[in-house]
């Protein structure tokens, strides 16, 4: 029997304004695609093979990343890259507010930024050769 294949995902953030959390995706690069029916409203953003749905809370006291939670992770959500180093000077140089890191060794290379909403979003890998 064979196994169907995934070919991606989507990650949903719940946000606050819908227009300034797009803004901030789409000033990193992320295209920007809107979608829904009727009064199903939601935004994608796109870069590469990562994509956010952002749906706008209809009470912002709602929107409470993980990363906010006592005994939650450090990030909301991970992605992976072959040139971490690139896109922290990338993200820097656009004034995204770093979470943490570039933190470089051998075998690991990490870094996070901090969205709008207060996402925690990490990118890990190589670095550029």
């Amino acid at each position: 029997m064979s196994l169907g294949k995934i070919n991606g995902s989507s990650i949903v953030f719940l946000v606050k304004d819908i227009k300034r959390s797009s803004e901030f995706y789409r000033n990193l690069g992320f295209d920007y695609e809107e979608i829904g029916i009727g009064e199903i409203k939601h935004i994608h953003v796109t870069r590469d093979q990562l994509t956010f749905i952002l749906h706008e809370a209809s009470n912002p006291e709602d929107v409470r990343p993980f990363s906010f939670l006592k005994g939650g992770p450090q990030w909301d959500a991970f992605a992976y890259s072959n040139e971490v180093d690139v896109l922290f000077e990338e993200f820097k140089t656009k004034g995204a507010e770093i979470a943490y890191g570039l933190n470089q060794d051998p075998y690991w290379n990490e870094f996070a930024i901090r969205d709008v909403d207060g996402y925690v979003v990490a990118f890990g890998g190589g670095v550029s050769k």
